[in-house]
């Protein structure tokens, strides 16, 4: 049994929260503590409190590679963040969305394959 805490003890130590600091503290402290069960709640259809936690932990992947976590404290031992909190966290995984460009769809590929080869057929002089 001791090597199977000590396992899972190694393993949440590896992870890391947003850095605590004083002006975090009190600014969730400000906003309105809520448990992660509540946070749930903000999120859309049956989502788990364990899929807040991970985002506060572990966060998720930015389309630009960074990873964007959800503010929390530990309070008693417990995790909690503020409504807020969360919308600044839905807002930053949206903040570059818009600025990624969709990939060409095979019908748009073969368009731009015929008018290339058609340019390179009239610079050339050979027929199309």
């Amino acid at each position: 049994m001791t090597g199977f805490v000590s396992e899972h003890v190694e393993q949440v130590e590896h992870l890391e929260a947003v850095p605590v600091t004083a002006d975090l503290v009190e600014r969730l402290t400000r906003e309105g503590l809520i448990s992660m069960k509540d946070a749930a709640k903000c999120y859309k259809g049956n989502t788990h409190k364990s899929t807040v936690v991970r985002h506060a932990m572990k966060g998720v992947r930015a389309t630009d590679g960074t990873t964007i976590r959800l503010e929390a404290i530990r309070i008693g031992g417990a995790l909690c963040t503020s409504r807020p909190a969360i919308l600044r966290f839905f807002a930053a995984q949206n903040a570059g969305s818009s600025s990624v460009p969709a990939a060409p769809t095979p019908a748009q590929n073969n368009r731009a394959a015929l008018a290339a080869h058609k340019e390179l057929a009239a610079v050339l002089g050979a027929p199309a």
